[in-house]
């Protein structure tokens, strides 16, 4: 491996070094040990706290900033210390395709010396080759968990959503609601006009729910023309102005009016004894009250 100072061509200039001693070459333990915990996850935020910490053992670190690769992903101190450290901007590449626009950024508590810059480079090396790999298992996952019409997360998506938030509920006791929703007409649109209109329904009824949902709510296309909302909802209020909100947004969309699609909407709050069947059960059932007595509204179990 070429751990060269070419590393460090976006850093401090090349002859402001510490008086600290130089730290010598890392030992062949010492790699070990680094590249056993970095490659103990492909999750991307773990893998990120993982190797900032395995920093701070061999160097002094304050922060580091990933947020060129994933915005929010910054580790160690806040900002307003950053001024007072030196910082080192990385490339983030793999030794087979060269150089990228995207950089790491390292902000330390002081001048590294030139041995503690070698070591730098090293880890850097090392972990950006992992961090390739988490980028591609990122993407893989979202392939895996999203709608490739709608954008939205498809069913499996859902079901991971589902786990993570009755997990924090059960930890935590933060409670969220499910709403379930039904198209109206759907079936009318997609026989008489084709499947392309039907799609365009579909990428329509997407769009209007992601405008209208908060960043800390998650929508599903369930399959067929039915969706479903996971809400950051605690109280039967919340999720009626939920609802009636998503109600009045595909009411307002001049295209699904024409084609006369509406929507019935089916919800429920998680309560203490419910499991995902439980809830999903409930929500189902308020919809099935809907469909059966004239559908574009909305029931809550």
């Amino acid at each position: 491996m070429d751990f060269s100072d070419s590393f460090f061509e976006h850093s401090v200039d090349e002859n402001h070094y510490s008086v600290v001693s130089p730290t010598p070459t890392l030992t062949l333990a010492q790699l070990q040990q680094f590249v056993t915990g970095i490659l103990s996850t492909l999750e991307l935020k773990p893998l990120g706290s993982l190797y900032f910490h395995q920093l701070g053992q061999y160097l002094p670190i304050l922060s580091m900033s990933l947020t060129e690769v994933e915005p929010g992903l910054i580790y160690g101190e806040q900002a307003s210390l950053i001024a007072l450290t030196e910082t080192v901007r990385l490339p983030v590449r793999r030794a087979d395709v060269g150089s990228s626009d995207k950089h790491l950024h390292y902000y330390f508590t002081r001048s590294l010396s030139r041995g503690e810059r070698k070591s730098l480079g090293e880890f850097h090396y090392l972990f950006v080759r992992q961090l390739q790999q988490s980028l591609e298992f990122t993407l893989l996952k979202q392939m895996a968990t999203k709608d490739p019409l709608t954008g939205l997360g498809n069913r499996t998506g859902f079901n991971e959503a589902c786990n993570r938030m009755q997990s924090r509920a059960i930890r935590y006791g933060d409670a969220f609601a499910l709403l379930i929703i039904d198209l109206d007409n759907f079936k009318q649109v997609n026989d008489s006009q084709g499947h392309k209109e039907g799609d365009k329904v579909l990428e329509t009824v997407a769009g209007e729910m992601r405008h209208l949902l908060r960043g800390e709510d998650e929508a599903f296309r369930f399959g067929g023309d039915e969706f479903c909302c996971l809400l950051d909802c605690a109280t039967d209020k919340c999720i009626n102005t939920v609802a009636q909100r998503l109600q009045q947004q595909i009411s307002a969309n001049t295209y699904l009016t024409r084609l006369g699609v509406s929507c019935s909407i089916g919800g429920a709050v998680y309560q203490t004894h419910d499991d995902i069947n439980s809830l999903f059960d409930r929500a189902d059932s308020a919809l099935y009250r809907v469909k059966s007595s004239g559908k574009n509204a909305y029931f809550a179990a």
